[in-house]
């Protein structure tokens, strides 16, 4: 037996080898062989055609940038909520963003969404957690979605309002109660 041949044995009389097993040693050689063997292995309508598919797409940046002046956190606090009350309780926060961008356009449109926070039933449904009897809740609402229009390059101020409505914590459980939200801010 030559050195880096296939043992007798191994061979089928009459046949020649194709490779040694120096060669099936070297790491990229069995790569290739594997992906030989691999296309050998399909069948003739997936190996060749004579059409394919292409897919196309493409993302359109948008001319302007819109972001919050800082990543917060910001409170959005009801204070002290008056069961007795027949008078929904609000509460708002302010909070700056300014819009940038390039494009001839003097301003941006520009949306701003939310996570619908932590304990969300389901969206724009989003509720505070009582802090002690984890299975007490209180739904708000926030004056978002939100859309507008501002001029680029100048600092502006977002108005977020909450929302608790009266029935909501006339029967509540006393305690404090919280939740956490993200707001986006696009483009």
């Amino acid at each position: 037996m030559v050195s880096g041949e296939f043992p007798r044995w191994f061979r089928a009389p009459g046949v020649p080898t194709l490779v040694s097993m120096r060669a099936l040693l070297n790491p990229r050689l069995r790569v290739i062989a594997a992906a030989i063997l691999a296309a050998l292995a399909l069948p003739a309508s997936v190996a060749a055609s004579s059409s394919h598919v292409l897919s196309v797409g493409a993302i359109v940046v948008s001319a302007g940038n819109c972001r919050f002046n800082t990543a917060g956190p910001s409170a959005l606090s009801f204070g002290a909520i008056d069961p007795s009350s027949s008078s929904n309780a609000t509460a708002s926060v302010n909070i700056d963003y300014r819009c940038t961008g390039g494009g001839a356009a003097p301003t941006v449109v520009w949306g701003v969404g939310s996570n619908d926070g932590l304990y969300k039933t389901a969206a724009n449904a989003p509720r505070m957690r009582h802090a002690v009897n984890p299975a007490a809740f209180l739904n708000y609402s926030l004056n978002t979605p939100m859309s507008g229009t501002s001029p680029k390059n100048v600092n502006q101020t977002l108005t977020v309002t909450g929302t608790v409505a009266a029935a909501d914590f006339q029967n509540a459980p006393a305690g404090s109660y919280s939740d956490t939200v993200v707001l986006t801010i696009a483009p």
